[in-house]
């Protein structure tokens, strides 16, 4: 499952009663597993977060199912997200990072992570580049090519630029007819 597809999605406890929306996953960058599921509530100028450890998790699907109660979740409410300890990085953050190849070259951007929720671990990070009249160019990288994820990712390939023909070089081929008039 993306994680576009996962952040936003409703929060039911275990009597079933909605608690919140999904705001935050975070992971640890050398395992590529999901530590902790921040949850939410609350109006965007009073809003609430709260804590879901991966072992709370009792099923996903349309909603995310947790091992805990609504009075359990609003004790342990916080205003602000706590700063997490420097192996764990929030997965809002990975989007949008540069990607680069081996050699350096950036290859683009990480536009979404495709989590296993049955295992709680990062299967692909997808990298997007756009590329002429709007398309996008993505491609699949696993855990295996990733050299380092931090500031940029860094993937253990050399990804080659295609060059692009341009129509001129079709009008060299033509023939060329003089339009002097004197």
């Amino acid at each position: 499952m993306k994680t576009n597809e996962i952040l936003g999605r409703k929060i039911i406890d275990k009597n079933v009663k909605e608690v919140g929306k999904i705001a935050e996953l975070t992971m640890n960058p050398k395992t590529f597993k999901i530590s902790e599921i921040y949850g939410s509530y609350g109006s965007p100028i009073s809003k609430k977060y709260f804590k879901i450890g991966t072992n709370e998790v009792l099923a996903l699907g349309d909603y995310l199912q947790v091992d805990l109660s609504k009075e359990e979740i609003e004790e342990n409410s916080v205003d602000k997200i706590s700063k997490l300890p420097e192996n764990i990085i929030k997965i809002n953050g990975l989007i949008n990072k540069k990607a680069l190849d081996s050699n350096g070259n950036e290859c683009g951007k990480i536009s979404n992570i495709d989590i296993d929720f049955d295992e709680m671990v990062i299967k692909e990070i997808i990298v997007s580049k756009s590329s002429t009249f709007g398309k996008s160019d993505s491609m699949n990288i696993s855990e295996n090519d990733i050299m380092g994820l931090g500031d940029y990712l860094i993937i253990n390939k050399v990804v080659k630029k295609e060059n692009v023909e341009e129509e001129s070089d079709e009008a060299d081929d033509q023939e060329k007819v003089n339009v002097n008039i004197d």
